[in-house]
């Protein structure tokens, strides 16, 4: 298999000149706009079909730019790209379970890369990959590198999550702790929200980081490794259960929340940078965004932890149009791209010029990331950490409805991980 691809990348690469990628003088490299392609000489290669899988919130904004890389390149190729709805969050599993059945081109967070790569699917960037490494900030970079080979494209730099709220409500002080916030919001008799049940392995972590627990890739780069459940970890599932069990509070998925927002009820929320034009189009000129509260620990404040992570583009290494593929990732993350992604979808660039625009620098809620950046990093796991996590942070939402003693919640929990 591996020889018939780079057969099949060979023949793209013959048939498809360098040159034609274009863009090499676009702004932070790569294939822009406004470079190369399209002249009378470049032989014509066929017809090309190409899938593209992204977010439902994502599929205005990709017809448009698999519009324009069409348009780039039409006297080069008859290009056919059929974008398909595939949420980033389960990208991989859908792609493993049948890789030669998933799309062409797809997004994908920097957690499920090492499982992506172990499986085989991940084609390696074979075309511009030091142009698209100096473009791009370093830590989107490292998300994409594996064993020193760059395995995606960074798209994004902002995949964390911060603390929204109405202003309205909410002093700069008050944001600063957990109690104070669900204590405005219980005398409003409205609600803070955050995932902390269902599909909330992601947001809980932040509280057991916070209190200097974690959970980590083994070297196996498939298992998990945790200490959550070593001595102190049952004082951050009480300060959960405190805070779940809070009259001001209320456990929301994505969709809840944007609800929420909407309709009044929730005036403040954990969330990432995706949700924050529903935030600024509820709240109007009352939007603000912050870094995480601390949160009680045994009697003292703590500062929540939180991840830092990047979203790629990955090309599939069983398509059957390797080089076009690239081409298309590569132009869905230059410069101009990651530009409209963020003036359309307020999601932060891994783009170094991008993301060092005025625009971006001042953005309430990339400021929240930075900020809170500080109190984040990395987060990988191996894939058997997210079930057991998030049936702890459900059995906290119920409020431990069957009493088990709280070291045993940990311990079902690493278990299960292991």
């Amino acid at each position: 298999m591996k020889k018939l691809l780079s057969i099949l990348l060979i023949l793209a690469l013959i048939c498809v000149p360098l040159a034609a990628c274009g863009g090499e003088d676009s702004p932070g490299g790569g294939s822009g706009e406004g470079g190369g392609g399209g002249g009378g000489d470049v032989p014509h290669s066929g017809d090309v079909t190409l899938t593209l899988w992204g977010g439902e919130e994502d599929q205005v904004m990709l017809k448009a730019r698999a519009d324009a890389f069409k348009a780039l390149h039409a006297d080069e190729v008859n290009l056919t790209i059929i974008i398909g709805v595939e949420s980033e969050s389960s990208a991989k599993d859908t792609i493993l379970i049948d890789p030669q059945a998933a799309a062409d081109v797809f997004a994908f967070p920097d957690d499920q890369i090492m499982e992506l790569y172990i499986a085989g699917v991940l084609q390696e960037v074979l075309i511009n990959a030091n142009e698209i490494k100096a473009a791009n900030l370093q830590v989107s970079v490292n998300a994409a590198t594996v064993d020193g080979k760059l395995m995606a494209y960074p798209l994004t730099a902002d995949n964390g999550y911060i603390m929204f709220y109405d202003s309205t409500y909410f002093t700069e002080d008050d944001v600063k702790t957990f109690d104070g916030m669900l204590a405005v919001a219980e005398a409003a008799g409205k609600k803070v929200a955050m995932q902390m049940g269902q599909w909330s392995a992601w947001y809980n972590i932040g509280f057991f980081r916070g209190a200097g627990f974690d959970a980590w890739l083994a070297d196996d780069g498939v298992s998990t490794v945790t200490n959550i459940n070593e001595a102190g970890g049952t004082n951050v599932v009480q300060a959960m259960l405190d805070i779940a069990k809070h009259a001001g509070f209320s456990s929301m998925v994505d969709d809840e929340f944007v609800t929420g927002i909407n309709d009044g009820s929730v005036i403040a929320g954990i969330s990432g940078p995706w949700n924050s034009n529903n935030a600024r189009s509820a709240w109007g000129e009352n939007y603000a965004a912050a870094k995480l509260p601390t949160f009680t620990l045994a009697g003292a404040q703590v500062q929540m932890g939180g991840v830092l992570g990047c979203k790629l583009i990955g090309v599939n290494s069983f398509s059957e149009n390797a080089g076009w593929a690239m081409r298309l990732a590569e132009f869905l993350t230059n410069y101009e791209s990651q530009v409209i992604r963020f003036e359309e979808r307020a999601q932060g660039p891994t783009n170094i010029q991008a993301s060092n625009s005025p625009e971006v620098q001042s953005d309430p809620s990339l400021a929240a990331i930075a900020i809170q950046s500080q109190f984040s990093s990395i987060f990988m796991p191996g894939g058997n950490y997210w079930g057991p996590m998030e049936t702890l942070g459900e059995i906290i939402v119920q409020g431990n409805p069957d009493g088990v003693d709280l070291q045993t919640l940990l311990d079902n929990a690493v278990a299960g991980m292991s």
